[in-house]
């Protein structure tokens, strides 16, 4: 393979990789005869995990060798890739077939996995997997993504970007002065909430953005400001909702659980920082948060019943609102009672085994 094979492509500045645009080594859709009488045949690109294009081959001929080999026609930095992985080349139908050649890993396309020694078509619609590397193939007259048009109204995003962040410092404020005990020393700490929370979410934004130029090579702060920000104001909304629904239908069961609803809100906005990082890695991504939240939840409930003997946080409903908002029906006074009566019962009975698992007093000489 001659060095102007493979060239290496420079870093999308989008989120994720785009297609390639028609160039002297690709075709656009109406040019395949073209290509075909410059001798293109196709065009090969490969991808890591994270979804950013390593380098790319322009086919001249075929068959094509793949593998970590230098007999190869394109070279793969690879240590999960055999010597002669694959071999990519045209049947007398004119199908393009893959041949996977001396290797234990096989290739994968889609959900099936294609050991060594078997043969496929393929059309170049689906990526293939070998390693942990994903090939590309383009053809004389596939389509290609249409062009991306540049942000018209970057004031849009900027708009967006403070609505965002003055909506979040006005809704802790908010909730700051509801708990307030002293109005005259409010003014002082709603100056400090404010600092915190900004440096809170510089803090937290910059460490995603740092994971971020790492990764695809541009940090996408301000990205990052704007998922902190909506889902801190998902957050109490999911919680608020929670008690509101629970008060409404008195559904005490919620109220008592209601920190769950906070959880797949945070995971989600884990999930949306993380799908910056690797956009083409949703399916892995969203499995892998979800797993890490449910042992979270696990964890969570069962500290609860170590300590309380209970896998909830809270013993009743503890967030009222006004009695017009009740939609559920009325209790007759008699039950109340009975129901009232069988709490203390319970509350002293606790207290009952509390004492007795106390240690008693030393006795006095």
């Amino acid at each position: 393979m001659s060095g102007g094979d493979t060239l290496m492509m420079e870093d999308d500045p989008h989120d994720a990789p785009a297609m390639l645009a028609p160039d002297p080594g690709a075709a656009a859709p109406g040019d395949a005869g073209a290509a075909l009488a410059r001798g293109l045949l196709g065009l090969l690109e490969v991808f890591d995990r994270s979804g950013a294009t390593v380098t790319r081959l322009r086919v001249t001929h075929w068959p094509v060798a793949v593998g970590r080999a230098l007999s190869a026609d394109l070279v793969l930095d690879d240590g999960h890739v055999a010597a002669e992985h694959l071999r990519i080349e045209q049947s007398p139908s004119g199908t393009i077939q893959v041949c996977v050649l001396d290797t234990f890993n096989g290739v994968r396309r889609g959900g099936k996995l294609y050991p060594r020694g078997e043969c496929f078509d393929w059309n170049g619609e689906d990526d293939l997997s070998l390693g942990r590397s994903r090939l590309r193939l383009r053809l004389p007259g596939m389509p290609i993504a249409p062009e991306q048009a540049l942000p018209k109204s970057p004031w849009r995003v900027v708009g967006l970007t403070v609505a965002l962040m003055l909506a979040v410092f006005g809704l802790s404020v908010l909730q700051a002065w509801f708990k307030v005990t002293e109005p005259a020393k409010f003014a002082q700490a709603a100056l400090s909430l404010v600092g915190v929370l900004l440096g809170g979410l510089v803090v937290w934004a910059g460490l995603w953005s740092l994971a971020t130029k790492l990764f695809t090579g541009h940090p996408q702060f301000w990205r990052h400001v704007r998922i902190a920000c909506a889902f801190s104001l998902l957050q109490p909304l999911a919680t608020g909702g929670g008690y509101l629904l629970a008060f409404a239908f008195s559904w005490e069961s919620l109220a008592r659980f209601n920190f769950l609803l906070s959880i797949p809100v945070l995971a989600a906005g884990v999930i949306m920082h993380l799908l910056v990082i690797a956009p083409q890695r949703r399916r892995s991504l969203v499995a892998m948060v979800a797993g890490v939240a449910l042992l979270g939840v696990v964890a969570m409930m069962g500290a609860n019943w170590l300590q309380n003997k209970r896998a909830s946080n809270q013993l009743y409903l503890s967030a009222l609102f006004p009695p017009g908002w009740r939609l559920a029906p009325t209790v007759p006074l008699d039950q109340f009672m009975r129901e009232a009566a069988s709490i203390r019962q319970r509350l002293d009975e606790r207290l009952k085994d509390h004492d007795e698992d106390a240690p008693g007093d030393d006795e006095e000489d």
